[in-house]
């Protein structure tokens, strides 16, 4: 009653008001996985007693099974994602409903997944979509939307819904190979391709950049608001009021482009190189290969290449740094990557097959039917494979 007394004098509603407390959201993307070609990727989404984002670190716990980045993850942003795998060839006890549980600042919440084995002799399900297009594709990026938009020859740019169906290619006014997109914002994209084409603006309404350099460009990236393209012929040019502006990086071609950290990093045939904005040094890869591609992460950066020696010799590395890690790859030859949302989403297309890296660096193959020229990992299990003429491939479990 004393309490009650003094809000009754207080002028600020503030002082009796109940006292904020933290709170945070708990989810699965999937409520029922097979445990041995499938995973569960579960999200935190935490807010502090000030309603700010949430930081520190939340406690994960399963009584079977594991989380594959570990039971402690760290806020981002006040969001996380971490990676739960329970594979019943590993432990018997993975069937049925597992509950998972996760506590943050004393607070603690509880989610169900429930673990379907499948056949032990069960194979991944790969679905073959037809394009409707006898164009090669060489790139695809995914939008907000969910949306993948893929790119290849003759000026062909179309959309692979998020229904699981491509739509009609887009009209682009170009006839010019197209190598590389990335989505440059909510609803805009940037194509670049042979004959110094680029593309840039929504997808169904692009309209080509204005410059004068003539030459085919292999890769393209946005970084602080600066626009960058690699070429074949060793270059990399960044685009200033109305022109590309070309500094030789390499005498050999480069084949993608990077962020790491302010700087940009391209690899190519005769190396991996880091500009800071000032000028281009080596970094120093701890093996020589012919690079292809190169994705970067909260484990720093990775490039998938050909070891020079041979050109069915792949390999990944992890860097930079004087501790480079190596991976071997399964033998192929090596076509595209791609990384999800968790250590246990990373993919690696060669030219027979689809392989995704396991716990403790091993790979396994997921017995597609073919691999492609790139991929895209949609989210829980699902991916997409691009490449050849008038067929993509789907993986639905």
């Amino acid at each position: 009653m004393r309490r009650l007394f003094a809000c009754a004098l207080t002028l600020s509603a503030l002082a009796c008001g109940a006292p904020a407390t933290v709170d945070f959201t708990f989810s699965s993307d999937r409520q029922t996985f097979d445990g041995r070609s499938e995973r569960a990727i579960v999200s935190i989404e935490a807010i502090d007693e000030r309603g700010a984002a949430g930081t520190g670190v939340v406690l994960l716990t399963a009584p079977v099974g594991t989380f594959v980045e570990g039971t402690q993850l760290a806020l981002v942003g006040g969001k996380g994602t971490a990676t739960y795998r329970c594979s019943p060839t590993e432990e018997a006890a993975c069937s049925g409903q597992v509950r998972l549980g996760a506590s943050w600042r004393g607070e603690s919440r509880s989610l169900t997944v429930r673990v379907t084995p499948s056949d032990a002799a069960g194979r991944p399900l790969w679905r073959a979509v037809p394009t409707m297009q006898l164009a090669t594709l060489h790139a695809a990026a995914m939008a907000s939307d969910r949306t993948v938009w893929a790119v290849g020859e003759r000026g062909t740019v179309m959309p692979f819904l998020p229904n699981g169906t491509w739509g009609p290619p887009v009209t682009t006014g170009v006839t010019s190979t197209l190598r590389a997109i990335i989505v440059d914002g909510p609803g805009t994209v940037v194509v670049v391709g042979d004959d110094g084409v680029v593309l840039t603006g929504p997808p169904n309404a692009l309209t080509r950049l204005r410059h004068t350099r003539t030459e085919s460009f292999s890769a393209v990236l946005r970084h602080q608001g600066a626009l960058y393209v690699a070429s074949p012929s060793g270059a990399v040019g960044v685009y200033d009021v109305n022109d590309f502006v070309m500094s030789t990086v390499s005498p050999q071609p480069l084949n993608a482009l990077a962020p790491l950290a302010d700087a940009v990093v391209a690899v190519g045939d005769e190396g991996m190189f880091k500009s800071d904005g000032a000028q281009w040094v080596s970094l120093a890869p701890p093996v020589p290969a012919r690079w292809l591609k190169v994705q970067v992460d909260a484990d720093g950066l990775w490039a998938l290449g050909r070891r020079a020696t041979t050109t069915a010799d792949p390999i990944l590395v992890q860097g930079p740094g004087p501790d480079w890690k190596s991976t071997a790859l399964p033998a192929g030859d090596v076509r595209a990557m791609a990384w999800g949302a968790g250590s246990a989403d990373r993919y690696v297309a060669t030219d027979t097959s689809v392989f995704r890296q396991q716990v403790g660096g091993t790979w396994e193959d997921l017995e597609a039917p073919a691999g492609g020229n790139a991929i895209v990992a949609l989210g829980g299990t699902q991916v997409l494979v691009v490449g050849v003429p008038g067929l993509s491939l789907l993986r639905v479990r």
